[in-house]
């Protein structure tokens, strides 16, 4: 299989897009809709303040990466939904806050890994259908239109980082979505793909790319691909082939995002905060405002809820992972033709890492500051003249933190 255009000749000069939806509809012009656009509007700042009153203390060092919250801790669900891609928390709110009265209907994704679909749920069988994870670009904002034209007064919006952003800023600054109240349960995201692109790499790593459901990067440092055979194929980072690490793989507005909390929403459920366990059930919750406490007591007698856990030392893993991790995006020529390790010793190292690496909460604090930088110096590199919009100020400050001058001799990259 020949790898997608965009790989083989990766450009940095077109517009960003992470094909949110919001443009993708009728209900109003589309020049409205990119008005919000957040590659145009920046992350977080102002909106944070918007929202909650004032932006994120840099000084607290939670609250620099994982944003504002009232409460934070572990959960999951005494009986795990069937289908779900963990325990099924964000499914259980949408369907009680549905079923209750609290919405009128539910912005989600159905579809397919490859071809997802933007719907306003009415039923709890609809919201059902859109269990799992949608690894690639998704235009979860399309269906704000149906949910206009329908009049929709109580709305939940189920959508990453990208959706959340340009959701408040249009429903701030455009008249369309007056008189609708809005909730948002926000889902943690980080390099998600093209859809061509993300086929290209399951055929590089997969051993039956056909049936792949989703896949995600977790704590034992393996990549975990589940089938919708139900088994879980799981690889070693370190025998990932060089192809699919290359710069172009992942969408660049994915490389060009800074809120991988989701900090905008009213409650964050993810799972990379939580401990690893051999069941991959447990997950992450951060409770931001009032509606997201009250979306979460709609299922809180049925859930188990434990306090965040951790151990390991993430400022040391952040640091030894800067030059392995950004250097290869930075100078592609690097990964060259580089062969991977061998599974065996794969597993091994991994096997390692996550023994004395970061875990639970020391996990989460890891992994969002790596993607920190890398994020910030590929926009420094590949398109330095975005970076005053871009990147917020908590970023800039995470990155002083890390004191980072590797990379300081590096021309900034040409289209030549």
């Amino acid at each position: 299989m020949n790898p997608p255009p965009k790989l083989e000749n990766p450009r940095f000069d077109e517009p960003l897009c992470s094909r949110c939806g919001l443009c993708m509809g009728n209900a109003w012009a589309t020049a409205e809709s990119l008005k919000s656009c957040v590659f145009n509007t920046g992350w977080l700042g102002a909106h944070e303040e918007r929202l909650f009153g004032r932006t994120r203390n840099m000084h607290d060092a939670d609250e620099l990466r994982f944003g504002i919250s009232r409460e934070r801790f572990n959960a999951v669900m005494k009986k795990p939904l069937e289908g779900a891609q963990w325990s099924g928390i964000i499914t259980a709110i949408s369907t009680e806050a549905l079923q209750t009265g609290l919405v009128d209907g539910v912005v989600t994704l159905q579809g397919t890994t490859f071809q997802p679909k933007a719907v306003l749920a009415t039923t709890a069988e609809e919201i059902h259908a859109a269990r799992g994870n949608k690894p690639v670009l998704s235009p979860v904002l399309q269906a704000l239109h149906t949910a206009w034209k329908k009049k929709v007064k109580k709305l939940l919006v189920v959508g990453a980082s990208c959706h959340v952003h340009v959701l408040r800023d249009f429903a701030a600054t455009h008249p369309w979505l007056d008189g609708i109240e809005l909730l948002v349960v926000g889902i943690p995201c980080t390099d998600n793909l093209e859809p061509a692109h993300l086929k290209w790499v399951f055929r590089h790593i997969s051993r039956s790319p056909d049936t792949v459901l989703n896949f995600e990067f977790m704590q034992d440092y393996k990549v975990h691909i589940v089938h919708s055979t139900g088994k879980v194929e799981k690889i070693p980072f370190f025998s990932l082939p060089a192809a699919v690490l290359k710069v172009g793989v992942f969408s660049n507005s994915c490389m060009s995002c800074f809120d991988y909390i989701n900090s905008l929403a009213d409650i964050t459920v993810g799972y990379f905060g939580a401990p690893y366990t051999a069941d991959g059930k447990e997950q992450w919750i951060l409770i931001r405002t009032d509606k997201g406490k009250k979306l979460f007591d709609l299922v809180k007698n049925d859930i188990s809820v434990r306090p965040e856990t951790g151990s390991g030392d993430s400022f040391g893993a952040v640091k030894a992972s800067i030059q392995p991790t950004i250097g290869p995006i930075l100078q592609p020529h690097l990964l060259g033709d580089r062969r991977s390790m061998p599974l065996f010793f794969g597993k091994l190292l991994s096997a390692l890492k996550a023994k004395k690496g970061p875990r639970g909460i020391e996990f989460a604090r890891y992994s969002i500051d790596i993607h920190a930088l890398r994020n910030y110096f590929f926009v420094r590199h590949y398109t330095p003249e975005r970076l005053d919009v871009l990147v917020p100020e908590h970023i800039r400050h995470l990155v002083k933190l890390y004191n980072v001058t590797d990379f300081d001799d590096l021309p900034p990259h040409s289209e030549k």
